[in-house]
């Protein structure tokens, strides 16, 4: 039984160390700018969303673009 707590508490130690650096690299992290406490982005940058009015213009801009190429090309 103690072989099997000195090998418990030898596990804990360890951890504890592990811990500590573990938080010594966040706070370096912050300190360098990088993201702090493990986080980072894991979606990417939404685009905003186009307005009904927007999607007529840009649709009647290329209407006239494509039906301008088509004529130039007969």
């Amino acid at each position: 039984m103690s072989e099997i707590s000195r090998a418990m508490a030898a596990k804990q130690a360890v951890i504890k160390t592990l811990q500590a650096d573990i938080e010594t690299l966040r706070r370096a992290a912050g300190i360098l700018g990088g993201a702090t406490g493990g986080t980072t982005r894991a979606t990417p940058k939404r685009r905003r969303k186009m307005s009904a009015a927007t999607k007529r213009a840009v649709s009647k801009r290329m209407k006239a673009y494509w039906a301008k190429k088509k004529k130039a090309k007969k």
